[in-house]
């Protein structure tokens, strides 16, 4: 597919709808149970600041009540055993045409081909666009065990050695990371604004709106270019529905009802391809 004209998005603007959009999706929610976790760790904290002044007695009483909330809570809402704290994003982004990654591709397949594996790879390593959600979890389903361990150890009078327990249970993460397809995200933004001129009808709304879905799908097939999903019939039917749409603002005809089945479908597609949502956090 030929590139077509460039948008009147300006990159940042488009980026900073992308990072709006990820950040609803992937937003840190603290419910009661969450809550109640929290409070148990802001307690641990009250704890090794009790073994650090050498209150052993009170801290060896607040490790077993705070032992046996927790493993009750957990018990009640195995959901608390990890508690996501941050999220935070990472972009790579080295591929930004067809033509590009149609050329790093047959180097690739070029270099394979010759016995030349490992210069292969790090051809395909830098075959990237993506977006980079980075959650980081506190696994709250070891801090009983650390705290048991630590009120031993309290109990043998090794107060470093219990204060070293507790301090890395605190401050261990553990992250995961989910990668998401610029393309993709670039062209659920272009149909967003596409759908907005075309129900605004500012001047020359028809060819802005046309143009804007042109970019979707060009975005679209750089993705299934560079393997994002490549085999999955939806990049097929996502270009049949922009072609629909494209015709039908031409037209002049009835969209509303378009936009929303080709937003519908593109989220789906991006969700179960290409992210595990984290619904309840």
């Amino acid at each position: 597919m030929k590139k077509p004209e460039k948008s009147n998005i300006k990159e940042q603007d488009l980026q900073n709808s992308i990072n709006d959009t990820m950040s609803k999706d992937f937003k840190v929610k603290i419910d009661e149970d969450t809550q109640k976790a929290l409070d148990i760790l802001k307690q641990t904290q009250e704890v090794i600041d009790e073994i650090s002044k050498d209150k052993k007695d009170d801290a060896k009483s607040k490790l077993a009540k705070l032992i046996g909330e927790l493993e009750i809570l957990i018990t009640k809402n195995p959901k608390v055993s990890l508690i996501p704290v941050s999220v935070n994003y990472e972009i790579r982004d080295a591929v930004v045409d067809i033509e590009t990654a149609e050329k790093l591709i047959a180097d690739a397949k070029k270099a394979f081909e010759d016995g030349y594996y490992q210069a292969a790879k790090k051809v395909l390593n830098t075959l990237s666009s993506e977006y980079v959600i980075k959650i980081s979890f506190l696994p709250l389903a070891t801090y009983p065990d650390a705290m048991k361990i630590a009120a031993k150890l309290l109990e043998e009078d090794k107060k470093d050695e219990a204060l070293a327990v507790l301090m890395n249970a605190l401050y261990i993460l553990a992250i995961q990371e989910i990668a998401i397809p610029l393309p993709v995200l670039r062209a659920e933004e272009y149909i967003k604004a596409a759908a907005i001129a075309v129900k605004e009808k500012k001047e020359e709304y028809i060819a802005t709106a046309v143009m804007l879905l042109e970019n979707a799908e060009y975005q679209l097939q750089l993705a299934e270019v560079m393997g994002y999903g490549k085999k999955d019939k939806e990049y097929k039917e996502l270009a049949t529905a922009i072609a629909e749409l494209k015709n039908a603002i031409k037209e002049k005809l009835e969209t509303e009802s378009l936009f929303d089945k080709l937003s519908e479908k593109i989220k789906n597609f991006k969700e179960r391809l290409f992210f595990d949502k984290v619904k309840e956090n």
